[in-house]
C-alpha cells in the first residue's frame, strides 16, 4: 500500500492476509498494484492459484467493488449480455447469493443466476 494516501488508488474494502496486495490504481502507480484495466488478464490467473474458499471471498469482494466503483450490472442470462463492443471489463463470476451451487434459499433454483451458479459481471464503455 502507498505511504501516502492518493485518491486514484482504490483498496478494495475488506482485503486482509495474502490480498492485503490488493489495490486497484492507475497504471502510473507502483509495480506492486492492479490497475482497473488489468483486470481481464489478472484476474483469471489469480482465480486459478487460489483456493475454492478463497476465490470465492475475493471474487465476491471485488464484484461489490465493481458495481460500487464502476457501476457493474450483474447478468444471469449470457444471451442478454450488452454486444462487446459495449462492454469495457466482463468477468463471469459464482453467484454470490447462492455462493455457486445454483439453489438459494431452499428453492429449487438460486433466482439470481437462474440455477445456473455463475453471473456475467459487465462494466459498461463509457459512451462520449
Amino acid at each position: 500500500m502507498p505511504e501516502e494516501s492518493d485518491p486514484r488508488v482504490e483498496e478494495v474494502p475488506g482485503v486482509r492476509g495474502s490480498f492485503a496486495g490488493l489495490i486497484l490504481a492507475p497504471c502510473s502507480i507502483p509495480a506492486e498494484l492492479i490497475c482497473y484495466g488489468d483486470i481481464p488478464e489478472w484476474w483469471p490467473q489469480c482465480r486459478a492459484r487460489l483456493s475454492a474458499k478463497d476465490r470465492e471471498i475475493l471474487e465476491g469482494k471485488l464484484v461489490f467493488w465493481l458495481r460500487a466503483t464502476h457501476h457493474a450490472e450483474t447478468f444471469k442470462d449470457p444471451a442478454k449480455l450488452p454486444e462487446s463492443s459495449l462492454q469495457e471489463l466482463n468477468i463471469v463470476a459464482n453467484c454470490l447469493e447462492c455462493h455457486g451451487t445454483g439453489r438459494s434459499l431452499g428453492q429449487e433454483r438460486c433466482r439470481y443466476c437462474d440455477g445456473g451458479g455463475t453471473v456475467w459481471v459487465i462494466v459498461s464503455r463509457k459512451q462520449v
